[in-house]
C-alpha cells in the first residue's frame, strides 16, 4: 500500500512539474496553441525573406513601421510583402545603422509610400564603408519627412507596444564600422517582448549584457547569424524562439549555439515569418517558399 502510494505520488509530482514548465512557455508555432480571439489586439511582425539584410514589418494598433529597409536590390521582395499585408503608407521608418543592407532601399521606399517619420542613431553626415547615411537623409528631408535621433533609453510607441532603444555608449569614437553602435530595439506588448539585436557584434555585446536588461521571448540574431554571441549576453536574453535574418549556410557557429541551448529558430531566406501575440503568447507561422521547401526537406 505504502509503496503505491507513494507510485502515485510520484506520477501526480511529475504531472505538476510538467504543466509548471508548459505554463512557463510563451512562444508556440502555429497549430501549438488556441488562435488569438478574433477582436483580440494583436502585434504582429513580419520578416522580410532577405539573404544577409534586414526589413521588418511591424503592425499594431493600426499603425505600420518597418526596422530596417534592406539593400537596394532587396526593394521588390520588400514592396511584395508590404503589398501582401495591404500597406499603403509607414508610420514609423526605424533604422538601426546605415549599412546598405539596412538601409539601401529607403530611398525607393520614400517614391511609393507615404512616410511619417524617419529614426536614426547616426548623424546626417555620418560615414564609412558601405555607409549610405548621407544621400538618404538628403532624400528623407527633400521628401518633407520628420526625423528623430534616437540614442540609448529613447521610448516610443506603436499602437499598444512599447518601444525602447537600447544602443551601447561606451565606446563611441569614431568607428570605422557602425555595427557595435547600432540601435538595437526592445519592444513589449502586454506580458510579453522582443529583442532586434540590429547588428551588434561581440565588441558591443558585453557592455550592453552588463548594462540593460534584456530578457525577452523572441530574439533577432545579432549581424544576420554570421557569429555567436557572447555567453552573457545570450543568458541575459533568455530567449525561447530566435530567427536568422539570414539562409541556412554560413550560419552554422548561431545554429549550434541555438542548438546547444535547446533553442528552436527559423531562416528568413525559407519564407515570411510572421510573429503575432495577442500580450499573453507567440504565435510563430512560416510561410515556406521554394527554397524553404527545398531546404526543410534537406536539413530538417
Amino acid at each position: 500500500m505504502i509503496k503505491k502510494a507513494l507510485a502515485l505520488l510520484l506520477i501526480v509530482c511529475c504531472l505538476c512539474c510538467c504543466a509548471a514548465a508548459e505554463g512557463e512557455r510563451h512562444v508556440y508555432r502555429a497549430g501549438e496553441a488556441d488562435p488569438f480571439a478574433p477582436d483580440a489586439e494583436t502585434f504582429d511582425l513580419y520578416v522580410c525573406p532577405l539573404l544577409g539584410a534586414d526589413c521588418m514589418v511591424l503592425k499594431c494598433g493600426g499603425q505600420t513601421m518597418l526596422v530596417d529597409m534592406g539593400k537596394a536590390n532587396d526593394y521588390e521582395i520588400i514592396k511584395g510583402v508590404l503589398n501582401d499585408l495591404g500597406v499603403d503608407h509607414i508610420d514609423i521608418a526605424f533604422n538601426t545603422h546605415p549599412h546598405t543592407d539596412h538601409l539601401g532601399s529607403m530611398i525607393q521606399l520614400l517614391a511609393d509610400y507615404p512616410v511619417g517619420r524617419f529614426m536614426t542613431a547616426f548623424a546626417d553626415d555620418y560615414t564609412a564603408d558601405e555607409v549610405v547615411q548621407r544621400s538618404t537623409l538628403r532624400a528623407v528631408h527633400a521628401a518633407g519627412v520628420p526625423v528623430t535621433y534616437v540614442e540609448d533609453g529613447y521610448a516610443f510607441s506603436l499602437g499598444g507596444a512599447q518601444m525602447t532603444v537600447i544602443r551601447q555608449t561606451k565606446y563611441m569614437y569614431p568607428e570605422p564600422n557602425p555595427n557595435p553602435q547600432s540601435a538595437m530595439l526592445k519592444i513589449t506588448f502586454g506580458e510579453r517582448s522582443i529583442l532586434l539585436c540590429a547588428d551588434v557584434v561581440q565588441t558591443a555585446q558585453l557592455y550592453i549584457a552588463q548594462t540593460h536588461d534584456l530578457k525577452a521571448d523572441i530574439f533577432k540574431w545579432p549581424h544576420h547569424g554570421l557569429n555567436k554571441v557572447y555567453r552573457e549576453f545570450w543568458e541575459n536574453v533568455d530567449a525561447e524562439y530566435a530567427f536568422i535574418t539570414h539562409g541556412y549556410m554560413n550560419t552554422m557557429e548561431s545554429q549550434a549555439q541555438l542548438n546547444k541551448y535547446g533553442i528552436p529558430h527559423d531562416f528568413a531566406t525559407w519564407g515570411v515569418i510572421h510573429l503575432s501575440t495577442d500580450g499573453d503568447y507567440w504565435l510563430v507561422d512560416q510561410q515556406l517558399n521554394e527554397m524553404g521547401e527545398r531546404c526543410v526537406e534537406m536539413y530538417r
